[in-house]
């Protein structure tokens, strides 16, 4: 396919998705959580711009193993929601959870499943292996999220425009090659940070002078966790230690991972291998 007609293929995806699709939010709301003067009162009027799903969602992944239990306090409020989950990370989760609620396709569901699992994987387990620090960390996360932003999209259009979707004759090879151009719109359109516009459009490893790159340690998660899907039906299989009040251990990162994969709706699609606790001297 020429670069002219995906253009035009292109420009077609976006004018129908875009424009004509109802995102199940107020788009007002990304511009006030993008606000650092907002107040605590501004925030928690969010929730009835937001679609239920997706509330319930954010509120599940708040009070998560990860962002709740570990903390101090309930929550029981929007606000406080937005709070543990911080107000960037709050802004790309209500486009991620919007998109892929737009389709009961299966392969929406497993492009969501692997996007949230390279977040999981590069934001929570690699970046802390790699001792960075919480910022960078949560740039790792973002990136992971969007980082297949825009084969949801394509998945999308095939989903609600079938036969425009046929008569363009997508392939694979189009989604491999511009499904970062769509993303790269998604961050333009809704004034994502400008930093996700390398994450999602990295084409190789990067490495600084001495160190990985931020978008490299999200494509070394990206490329776990395709592995995993491949090999085992769409799953990712982890063995770790869980929870055992006999051993002492009443908290693992495999509980994390497991749990907050249950708080946004993809329990079916992780696997936990119970191991036991290493030996200490």
């Amino acid at each position: 396919m020429d670069d002219e007609k995906a253009q035009l293929i292109l420009a077609d995806i976006e004018k129908k998705i875009f424009d004509k699709v109802h995102m199940g939010f107020d788009p007002e709301v990304l511009d006030v959580l993008d606000n650092p003067d907002v107040s605590d009162k501004e925030i928690e009027m969010l929730k009835s711009k937001i679609g239920d799903d997706i509330v319930v969602r954010l509120f599940n992944i708040a009070s998560s193993v990860y962002y709740g239990q570990l903390r101090r306090g309930s929550v029981d409020t929007f606000y406080k929601a937005v709070s543990r989950l911080g107000m960037d990370f709050t802004r790309v989760l209500i486009i991620f959870l919007a998109f892929a609620a737009l389709s009961k396709d299966k392969e929406v569901k497993v492009i969501f499943a692997k996007s949230f699992a390279t977040s999981i994987l590069g934001g929570k387990i690699l970046a802390k292996e790699f001792g960075l620090r919480d910022s960078d960390a949560k740039k790792v996360e973002l990136g992971g999220l969007l980082l297949e932003i825009g084969k949801i999209i394509i998945a999308v259009y095939r989903s609600l425009y079938n036969e425009d979707y046929e008569k363009a004759e997508i392939g694979e090879d189009f989604i491999s090659s511009y499904h970062s151009h769509l993303g790269i719109k998604i961050i333009e359109k809704f004034k994502l940070p400008e930093f996700l516009k390398e994450m999602i459009s990295m084409e190789y490893l990067t490495l600084e002078k001495e160190l990985i790159s931020l978008s490299g340690i999200v494509m070394v998660a990206y490329s776990i966790i395709d592995l995993s899907f491949r090999r085992f039906g769409n799953r990712l299989i982890i063995a770790s230690p869980m929870p055992d009040p006999d051993e002492a251990a009443v908290h693992t990162i495999g509980e994390v991972i497991y749990d907050t994969f249950k708080a946004v709706g993809l329990g079916g699609y992780i696997e936990i291998i119970r191991q036991p606790l290493p030996n200490r001297r």
